[in-house]
């Protein structure tokens, strides 16, 4: 299972991604206590980062195959690394995989939020991300079957 806390809870982005359209309502509401997601510096997406005050939200994703994870981890590329974290679904706490800065950003960084994303970014990033995800989905595909 995977929590993800930015542009992979945007069903376009994670259609593209997977290559699939994805069932949102099949998708659970979870929060990261402990962490807060802010802006990723340079960039218009996210990261997650310590701070034990703090709760992030997002989605837990369930069922996804070698492959998917495999097209997930391109995706994210060199600036993430995924790594397990405690997540709360449900009022339960469990384990799950998520995606973490490769480099160390400040806690007092700029928040990040999926809504003011969508509003200001999501039309200039999306079809360069679709593209980038088949991409990926066809190189890794073709390895698969090596």
């Amino acid at each position: 299972m995977l929590f993800v806390y930015g542009t992979l809870q945007d069903p376009d982005v994670l259609g593209a991604v997977l290559g699939r359209p994805v069932d949102m309502s099949s998708l659970r509401h979870a929060t990261a206590p402990g962490y807060r997601a802010v802006f990723y510096p340079g960039r218009v997406y996210p990261a997650l980062v310590r701070v034990p005050a703090a709760t992030a939200s997002g989605l837990l994703l369930e069922g996804l195959s070698q492959l998917d994870l495999s097209v997930l981890d391109a995706f994210e590329g060199d600036e993430y690394r995924r790594d397990a974290i405690i997540v709360r679904v449900a009022g339960e706490q469990r384990q799950a995989g998520t995606y973490l800065p490769a480099i160390p950003i400040a806690a007092t960084a700029p928040a990040w939020s999926l809504a003011a994303w969508t509003a200001l970014h999501k039309p200039a990033v999306i079809a360069q991300e679709t593209d980038t995800a088949a991409s990926l989905r066809q190189r890794l595909s073709a390895r698969k079957s090596d």
